[in-house]
């Protein structure tokens, strides 16, 4: 057994903690990548600014296919180890591998179909050319980004959170400098983009495959193709790998239908204001997420071993650490908001949308502090194989927001948008952990694992 196992194994909050801080600095380092995207293709002037807002959804269905496979497998592992059953965890690693290529591939070529009249449809028409640019390469390389995802999965379901950010973090800084080489230097413009976020990832994954297959020093020793697929498997990975994707492309469908929203109101410049604004919230989210993320394999590995105490204890210091953090970064950013977003509108063609890019965000930190009760919800039905409550969590909390946004659009301003976007956003997140609250409190009177779904 390693420290990382052990660790996992242990006092909850002990583990929150250690395993935390690497998956924030991970997602953080992630992040940052998309943000200085942004930023750089910012010089490309409004439309490539537009059409990578307009093509975010769409890139967000490749990140949550690979990252939901890769969450299904890493909550069955950890579920395996915590029972004791090191066999049963490395054959199921074994099976996940097989799957996420298999899965990558028929992934791509579903893409290349359906793209280009899918960014037509929510709103890419006028620039249809710059996103097939960025969309075509990121499609190409799909798979590149699902076994990424499967090996960063594998560290964290061992405990191993610092080798999983290594793999981010070598992404990010790979990603930070060929930016500008590929976008400008090389003049290919939103396609270098593209192409250094694809090489950034296949190479950030290189030092996976050697802790694993080289070094050999990990917990689980990964045997590709040893079984090439099990029913039985797959269907525990299924179980919350399905729904984790389906949660990812819920969630892209939301922002394609905000985006049509917001067009109708204010044109692609909304969509600039509201999907760069978004950016940055979802930098400031990040202590949430990597909270959210640490503690699904903590609680699969107690879920596992049936210490229902435990669960309960790694669940409720996981939010409460998640309030207080955002509370805190909410303030900051709301008085730091006008030269946040300084960061989007340097240039002269999108110094224009500064003011309303700064109220958007400052409006938005209403509901922050509230995030970490959905994403931490989520993370609870994850960890417990509950994919599709997990899933009807997310599910609701980011389409609650659709009805209100297109109500206030009749005759409203974007304003009165980011409003109800704001009210809804602190609503659905309550009515989520209550759920979660009462699952968990069932869980623990039985002392028992709840009816599958």
């Amino acid at each position: 057994m390693t420290k990382d196992v052990e660790i996992m194994l242990g006092s909850p909050k002990r583990a929150i903690m250690k395993m935390a801080l690497p998956m924030i600095i991970a997602i953080l380092a992630s992040s940052l990548t998309g943000l200085v995207d942004a930023a750089w293709i910012s010089g490309l002037g409004p439309d490539a600014l537009a059409a990578l807002g307009i093509m975010f959804p769409l890139f967000f269905i490749v990140v949550g296919v690979s990252s939901g496979i890769s969450v299904g497998a890493s909550s069955a592992i950890a579920r395996h180890i915590g029972a004791g059953d090191k066999d049963a965890a490395e054959r199921t690693a074994s099976v996940a591998f097989t799957l996420t290529i298999v899965i990558g591939i028929l992934f791509s070529i579903l893409m290349f179909i359906v793209a280009r009249p899918l960014i037509i449809a929510i709103g890419g028409a006028e620039i249809i050319d710059l996103c097939m640019e960025y969309a075509n390469i990121m499609i190409i390389f799909a798979t590149a980004f699902f076994i990424n995802a499967y090996m960063a999965g594998l560290l964290r379901s061992e405990g191993n959170a610092r080798r999983s950010m290594i793999i981010m973090v070598t992404f990010a800084a790979l990603n930070l400098t060929l930016d500008p080489i590929f976008i400008y230097t090389m003049g290919w413009g939103l396609a270098g983009a593209a192409y250094a976020t694809v090489v950034a990832f296949t190479i950030a994954t290189i030092p996976a495959f050697y802790w694993y297959f080289v070094k050999k020093d990990t917990y689980l020793a990964l045997r590709i193709g040893k079984p090439h697929f099990d029913k039985k498997i797959s269907k525990d990975i299924f179980r919350v790998g399905i729904p984790a994707s389906v949660e990812f492309m819920a969630i892209s469908v939301s922002v394609m239908l905000m985006n049509m929203i917001l067009v109708g109101v204010g044109g692609t410049d909304a969509v600039a204001i509201y999907s760069s604004g978004w950016r940055i919230l979802q930098i400031v989210m990040i202590p949430c997420i990597g909270i959210g993320s640490a503690a699904i394999p903590i609680c699969a590995a107690a879920y596992g071993a049936r210490d229902t105490e435990k669960v309960k204890q790694a669940f409720m210091f996981s939010v409460k650490i998640s309030v207080l953090l955002m509370t805190l970064l909410a303030a900051l950013l709301a008085l730091s908001a006008s030269i946040v977003t300084g960061v989007f509108t340097y240039s002269a063609e999108t110094a224009y949308l500064h003011d309303d890019m700064t109220l958007f965000i400052r409006i938005s930190c209403i509901f922050l502090p509230f995030i970490g009760f959905g994403v931490l919800s989520s993370s609870l039905f994850q960890s417990m194989g509950m994919g599709v409550n997990a899933l009807a969590s997310t599910v609701f909390r980011n389409f609650i927001i659709l009805p209100a946004a297109f109500i206030v659009s009749f005759g409203g301003t974007l304003v009165d948008i980011w409003w109800a976007v704001a009210a809804m956003e602190v609503l659905g997140p309550i009515i989520v952990v209550i759920w979660a609250l009462m699952v968990l409190s069932a869980l623990t009177k039985k002392g028992r694992r709840p009816v599958q779904q």
